[in-house]
């Protein structure tokens, strides 16, 4: 009888190991994108499957609060997080708002006033937004994408975009259209740190100090940096 017991304990040990899922979020816009690579990144590490669903960046904030989801990637140092939320250190990437126009362009950008003379496009409720406060609302047209920012830009319908620096450089250079699209002489400032965001009452919080040290050795090898340009390398 003793095999029974023995046989009955493996069981439960395996289906409570099998039944562990990386429950996480990416928005609606992006269901195959950039973040949810970095969450597959992240199960694979953990050995384990990744179940992601589709939410805007407000509410995945809250769900990860009330432990809905388990883990956000893409989460801002300064982000409104919950009490039940922690931000896994170190971040995993750093970003730079990048602003661009039309080579020969770059002087209707040569300091931050000039962003309110002419007509800019974003991606609604990204990092750039905190750049646009002083901004009339007339002079930004929101885009759901860079290739839709890239179109307008080369269309003559705007003068400049705001996007994230590192993955327009890639996809510029996918494109062939690094000597056309160019940055303008003015930068914005600001850089964004992104970080992993775990619910502390999850199964994840117990491995929190492995987490952490799988952002170390992405962090020195490349692996983030790879995801990254393999990502827009492959994205048309």
């Amino acid at each position: 009888m003793w095999y029974r017991g023995l046989l009955l304990l493996l069981l439960i040990t395996f289906n409570t190991h099998a039944a562990k899922q990386l429950k996480s979020a990416v928005s609606g816009n992006f269901p195959n994108g950039l973040h949810a690579r970095f969450i597959e990144y992240f199960s694979n590490q953990l050995g384990v499957e990744a179940d992601i669903v589709q939410m805007p960046y407000a509410r995945r904030l809250l769900e990860l609060d009330d432990g809905s989801i388990e883990l956000m990637v893409g989460v801002s140092g300064t982000a409104p997080i919950g009490n039940q939320t922690i931000l896994l250190h170190p971040a995993y990437d750093t970003l730079n708002i990048g602003l661009f126009v039309l080579a020969g362009n770059e002087t209707l950008f040569s300091e931050a006033e000039d962003m309110r003379k002419h007509l800019l496009s974003i991606t609604r409720h990204a990092n750039s937004d905190a750049i646009l406060t002083a901004i009339p609302i007339e002079h930004i047209v929101p885009a759901r994408s860079l290739e839709q920012k890239i179109e307008m830009l080369r269309k003559g319908r705007i003068d400049g975009f705001l996007h994230v620096a590192q993955s327009t450089d890639l996809r510029l250079e996918e494109l062939g259209l690094r000597h056309e699209i160019v940055s303008a002489s003015y930068q914005p400032q600001q850089v964004y740190q992104q970080f992993v965001a775990i619910n502390t009452q999850s199964w994840l919080f117990e491995h929190k100090a492995k987490l952490e040290a799988i952002i170390v050795r992405g962090l020195a090898s490349g692996d983030f940096k790879n995801i990254r340009r393999d990502y827009y390398a492959h994205t048309h």
